[in-house]
């Protein structure tokens, strides 16, 4: 078999010519006069083009400009015996399959959430990618892979903010997004009843995100990618799963820069708090072994899941465990002991994130009174509470704008500056603080968790996303913005370009893109803040995780 490719055209387009004169390969001579590999096939009477995969040939679309191919399975469905299973390889086909249509999401608890949509839509078979490239050619593009976010317990590569055609069309890139195991499916830590057998299960969702990366590194140059020149890229969990995917040696060489929005590695749970989880949802359930796991219904499992969140263990039951196999030791702490590949990163914050908290579950965080917080602060950090409160009202300008950036720091800027600190000594590191304020009528989101993320994309104007960013026709060209920034990262590994120019971030200048209508180069922004937390390591367990969580979620003292 023949792959054509621009560098041997000439002399292929003679063998085929002279395969034309005989009446025969007609097909792959246009391939050939075209410059399109062997391995994709423009059928007449289709709006799509059929591009041969390792798995199997499948049939996209054009719309909007680019390719576009949904729903390609990169795993089998994880049902039956393969339930609570390390993903296997997907069973070949020989018929062309049609990958018009997005995979369900996988199954989770749909919430009332702006930033998520389209995912109500839900089955186990649901590990699949979605692709849009300008062409399925030969010209090796730099390649995205999205790894949405959603607490490890919700989201779905279906949401309509992540509509990657924009983005692949503006920068002559290939776009993907993924899907994995969330919740009970994928985070449940079965090695206690199950043995060595199922020594990975509580890291079954990272394990998709790794198989889903290797299916890229085998098959994206058939889609007009670079396999070796893949960025990483998630916001919030989606983030934290790119950074444990540095820490992870089963990840090693499937990606050479990352891209991380609002998280960092540090939610995960220890093997003795997993193993706690995993009882009670069993008991919650009715079962008492890994068969009767497996025959539970999705309806079940989810019931059981919604009555667990409503246990001391909360939306943070299930996240990656650090299981001894799949992840050794804590994620942060390996990052700082340089047990990390390390690559160049792109990273950042916005400036009003726990907003998205106090709106979606009308939360009065803003209104935690002064003695509560005082308390609440001192169970984290200790005798630094009260300097450190001081300092956040000094700084802004009300006590609920202070509480709201006070715990916003503790929770993802200051982890992000700790990745920062780091990475920066051994890669180019990139550093941003998104301060776009929506002027959305339906609740107060300010500059609030998730909303840099259809800037990303080029999707702030859709409607399903304008709810939550409102309407103002000066952020297009902070969108524009953005997405070439994103765009010449993923190429190169510098964001900077003639129109906003970037320098790296280190520890004496700490030099920081701010994202707004405005875009500027700040150095060391609100250092006052950063540096009453000298000293604390923002790791998951100094301060505690869970600690700083409950002054999200609770205003009443300790």
């Amino acid at each position: 078999m023949h792959e054509i490719t621009a560098e041997t055209d000439g002399s292929l387009v003679r063998w085929a010519a002279a395969h034309i004169m005989r009446g025969t390969l007609r097909l792959l001579a246009l391939a050939v006069l075209l410059l399109v590999p062997f391995h994709t096939v423009e059928l007449k009477g289709t709006t799509g083009l059929v591009v041969k995969t390792t798995s199997g040939p499948v049939v996209g679309a054009t719309e909007r400009g680019v390719l576009v191919f949904r729903g390609i399975r990169f795993a089998s469905p994880p049902v039956g015996p393969l339930r609570f299973r390390p993903p296997v390889s997907p069973t070949s086909w020989t018929e062309v399959q049609p990958a018009l249509d997005f995979a369900p999401a996988c199954s989770q608890l749909v919430d009332i959430d702006p930033t998520e949509n389209n995912n109500s839509v839900m089955a186990e078979d649901c590990l699949a990618v979605n692709i849009w490239t300008p062409q399925a050619d030969a010209k090796k593009r730099p390649v995205m892979v999205w790894i949405h976010g959603g607490g490890f317990i919700g989201g779905s590569a279906r949401n309509t903010w992540y509509d990657g055609a924009t983005l692949a069309g503006r920068g002559d890139i290939v776009v993907l997004t993924l899907q994995y195991r969330l919740g009970a499916w994928g985070f449940l830590e079965l090695s206690e009843i199950g043995g060595q057998e199922y020594a990975e299960s509580g890291n079954l969702g990272l394990l998709d995100q790794i198989a889903a990366l290797k299916w890229v590194k085998q098959n994206v140059a058939a889609f007009g990618g670079d396999p070796n020149n893949v960025t990483i890229f998630g916001q919030s969990a989606g983030a934290g799963s790119a950074g444990m995917l540095m820490i992870v040696p089963a990840a090693s060489g499937l990606f050479q820069k990352a891209i991380l929005e609002s998280g960092t590695p540090k939610e995960v749970n220890d093997k003795e708090r997993a193993i706690e989880v995993s009882q009670m949802f069993m008991k919650i359930a009715g079962v008492n072994s890994i068969g009767g796991l497996r025959g539970l219904s999705v309806a079940q499992m989810r019931d059981a899941q919604k009555k667990l969140f409503d246990t001391r263990f909360g939306y943070s039951a299930f996240r990656p465990v650090i299981d001894g196999t799949v992840i050794t030791e804590l994620p942060m702490q390996a990052i700082a002991a340089g047990h990390a590949v390390f690559v160049p990163l792109l990273m950042g914050t916005n400036l009003d994130e726990i907003r998205l908290w106090s709106a979606l579950y009308d939360l009065p965080i803003d209104q935690k009174p002064l003695p509560v917080l005082e308390k609440q602060l001192a169970d984290v950090v200790g005798t630094r509470a009260h300097e450190a409160i001081e300092t956040y009202r000094a700084t802004n300008a009300n006590y609920g704008d202070a509480v709201i950036h006070l715990i916003g720091d503790l929770l993802m800027r200051m982890p992000m500056i700790r990745v920062a600190e780091t990475v920066g000594r051994r890669q180019p590191t990139y550093m941003y603080v998104f301060t776009y304020r929506s002027t959305s009528n339906y609740k107060k989101f300010d500059s609030a968790h998730g909303m840099e993320t259809p800037f990303v994309f080029g999707t702030a104007d859709d409607l399903d996303a304008i709810v939550f960013t409102g309407r103002n026709p000066a952020k297009n060209v902070l969108m524009e913005q953005m997405q070439q920034s994103w765009i010449d990262f993923a190429r190169t590994g510098d964001p900077g370009h003639s129109r906003l120019p970037w320098p790296k971030y280190d520890e004496i200048t700490r030099a920081t893109m701010q994202l707004g209508i405005s875009c500027a180069v700040v150095s060391d922004p609100n250092s006052k803040e950063r540096t009453v937390w000298d000293g604390l390591a923002f790791d998951g367990v100094t301060p505690s995780s869970a600690k700083i969580w409950q002054l999200v979620y609770s205003n009443a003292a300790p």
